[in-house]
Order: C-alpha cells, then sequence, then structure tokens
C-alpha cells in the first residue's frame, strides 16, 4: 500500500475546480516536485494532503500511523522563544536526541530568539522543527524562499539523506 492515495479529489473555491478528479500515491521515500505556475493550487494541495482542509469529493488515504509534517511558504512573523524552544517544542521524549542533531545542523545559536533572526535563519528554524517530527512524509512548500546559496545546499543535503518520503512545490528547478 501507498504511503499516501490521493483518489479523486475534487475542490474549488467559487469557480472552477482548482483539482478535479485529481488522483496520485506516493511511496515510502520517494521524491516529488510540483511546479506550476502561482495561482494553480499547489499550497492548497499541501494543505489538503496534511488534513488542514478538506475537498467536496474524493479522499486522501494514509498508510496506518503515517506521520506527515509540512513547512508553510510563510514565515510567521512573530514566535515566542528561542531556536531550541522551537525546533524541539515540548518533547522530552525519544526524539530530543534526533532534535539536538538537527538544531546542531542549523548552525544557528540554539539560545537566539527567533524574532530577531533573518527571513532565512527563521526559515531554517521552521525546516528544523518540521524533520524533528521524524515524518514518514514531508511536505516542503517554496522551501528555498529566503534562503541563501549556503543555506540551500546545507537543506539539499539533509534532504538527500532523508529516510522519508518528500512532497515538496518549488519554482526552484535546480531544487
Amino acid at each position: 500500500m501507498a504511503l499516501l492515495s490521493a483518489q479523486n479529489l475534487v475542490l474549488r473555491f467559487g469557480g472552477p475546480p482548482l483539482f478535479d478528479g485529481a488522483s496520485f500515491d506516493i511511496e515510502a521515500g520517494e521524491r516529488v516536485c510540483l511546479v506550476g505556475r502561482n495561482g494553480e493550487g499547489k499550497s492548497t494541495l499541501l494543505k489538503v494532503l496534511s488534513g488542514e482542509i478538506g475537498v467536496e469529493s474524493g479522499e486522501v488515504i494514509r498508510r496506518n500511523g503515517t506521520r506527515v509534517s509540512r513547512l508553510i511558504q510563510e514565515i510567521p512573523p512573530h514566535i515566542e522563544g528561542t531556536v531550541r524552544d522551537i525546533v524541539l517544542g515540548k518533547d522530552s521524549g525519544e526524539r530530543r536526541n534526533t532534535g539536538e542533531a538537527v538544531l546542531g545542523k542549523t548552525g544557528l545559536p540554539a539560545d537566539a530568539l527567533y524574532d530577531t533572526l533573518s527571513g532565512g535563519q527563521k526559515r531554517r528554524v521552521l525546516i528544523a522543527k518540521a524533520l524533528v517530527a521524524e515524518p514518514d512524509l514531508l511536505l516542503l512548500d517554496e522551501p528555498t524562499n529566503h534562503l541563501d546559496i549556503v543555506s540551500i545546499q546545507w537543506l539539499e543535503g539533509i534532504l538527500a539523506r532523508a529516510p522519508f518520503a518528500i512532497l515538496f512545490v518549488s519554482h526552484d528547478r535546480a531544487f
């Protein structure tokens, strides 16, 4: 069974359908990129797959126990806490070691306040938070936005070694 299966998804927001019978499967470990014009529904599809919004008809079926993590396109302007607080959350269990390892790879001081960081640094924190969730499927919406070349290479390295499936939206064809 596929990790995630979208079957005959239909969604419209008052006008013509954004999706009309969209169907696909994502297998464990698979890498999928969606490229398209602005306003075509790519970000909306990620919201549907993460369960944030529903569809008019069709269904999204996840294999039992599948963990999905999503990086949103926008950088939230204000999040309280330090880099460590945001990346690790309140998790003090098994994922703490993984979280500390990911935190160290961000290249940011763990005690830096999120609100004092640049846009690219905030993006790194949010990427790290998504990775610490140890997803089976990682949904990335324009993950290279706000990142400099070094940060994009950092992200490429992490994703190249990642054992989980990735579905990402990008205008960066080289990525």
